[in-house]
Parts: C-alpha cells; sequence; structure tokens
C-alpha cells in the first residue's frame, strides 16, 4: 500500500509538483487506516537508520542524528485520525506532492 505517493493514476493529469496526481481508494484508505491504528509511532519507524536516509539524501535533510526520525512524531496521531475519518465515511484519497 502506498499512502506517500498514491496507488492509482489519474488519467491525464498533469505534473502537479512531483508528478501528476494519484488516488487511494476507499478500500485501501479503510485497510491503511486500520493499519495505522494497530501501530506505534515507534513501530513505524522501527529498523529506520538515520545515516541510510541522510546518505540517500532523503528530503527532509535532517538526518543527522539517531533521534531524527523522531520528527513527525507529533503528525502520527492526526494522520491517522484524518485515515479514520475517510475511512468511516467510505472515502477515496487523492494523493499528490508538491
Amino acid at each position: 500500500m502506498d499512502i506517500v505517493h498514491g496507488e492509482e493514476p489519474f488519467t491525464g493529469a498533469g505534473d502537479w509538483g512531483y508528478g501528476p496526481p494519484r488516488y487511494v481508494t476507499g478500500d485501501r484508505v479503510r485497510l491503511a487506516a486500520e493499519t495505522l491504528t494497530q501501530m506505534t509511532y515507534d513501530q513505524l519507524i522501527q529498523g529506520v537508520d538515520h545515516s541510510e536516509l541522510a546518505t540517500a539524501e532523503i528530503y527532509p535533510r535532517i538526518w543527522d542524528s539517531p533521534t531524527s526520525p523522531g520528527w513527525a512524531r507529533d503528525l502520527f496521531t492526526p494522520l491517522t485520525e484524518f485515515f479514520q475519518a475517510a475511512a468511516s465515511d467510505d472515502q477515496a484519497m487523492v494523493i499528490w506532492l508538491d
């Protein structure tokens, strides 16, 4: 499941930033919501090596410390709630990076 980039392409959509928008179907949004609800942020980042992220030049380029993978910890709960709300209404999601 790719909730970062989306899964299904929009036919004929132009570039919205880092490529065209994609979407995640309602069924896949529900699966993502269930998966996110059953994990913690620590489980999400388990095994993430900050030095590998730095070497790969992963954005944002903040990977100078072993604690840097925790930078998005405060965003995990709102993200999970967003997916839960969409799933409860059987909504798909449009995803794009800009």
